[in-house]
């Protein structure tokens, strides 16, 4: 990102205008304006013009300078160069990940980036049940980080139940 500063009066953003930069404030205000009409007034800390670099489209508002502006500024170019970058790693680190699953040890790498591009990561707090005893298995669990309770409905008994850490 580099930093930017904008006059008082001066527009940051167009409506309608192809963009290609996301800003963060950093000094000063500014108005969002839509059709000519102001929407609203905001300072520092804001972040603005995420559609721009997400999905290459036009402006759908104006950005006013009320006074002395200044914003820091994000290409699209380095954005993507960024999320790249943050896919392959994360990538890399599920396939670390899944070769250290027993289950798994022994596949190829282009079978477990194919696993590992599918996988989907989900927390769990404390007392959640993720699955239970009966109900119809289609999804297939691997546990990375766990401090756990199993249990097991036997019948004629109580239940089996295991602490896992």
């Amino acid at each position: 990102m580099y930093q930017k500063e904008f006059p008082a009066g001066s527009y940051v953003i167009r409506e309608n205008e192809v963009g290609a930069h996301l800003f963060v404030s950093a000094e000063g205000d500014f108005e969002i304006m839509q059709d000519g009409k102001v929407l609203g007034r905001m300072g520092p800390g804001k972040a603005f013009g995420e559609l721009a670099i997400l999905y290459n489209c036009k402006r759908t508002a104006s950005i006013k300078v009320v006074n002395d502006f200044k914003v820091w500024v994000l290409d699209r170019r380095i954005f993507q160069l960024i999320m790249v970058r943050t896919g392959l790693q994360r990538l890399e680190d599920n396939i670390s990940f899944l070769r250290s699953v027993l289950l798994l040890e022994n596949l190829s790498t282009d079978l477990l980036a194919k696993i590992a591009d599918a996988l989907e990561v989900e927390f769990y707090p404390a007392g959640v049940h993720i699955l239970r005893q009966g109900t119809r298995g289609d999804t297939f669990f691997i546990i990375s980080n766990m401090n756990m309770r199993v249990t097991q409905r036997i019948p004629g008994k109580c239940c089996l139940i295991s602490n896992l850490n």
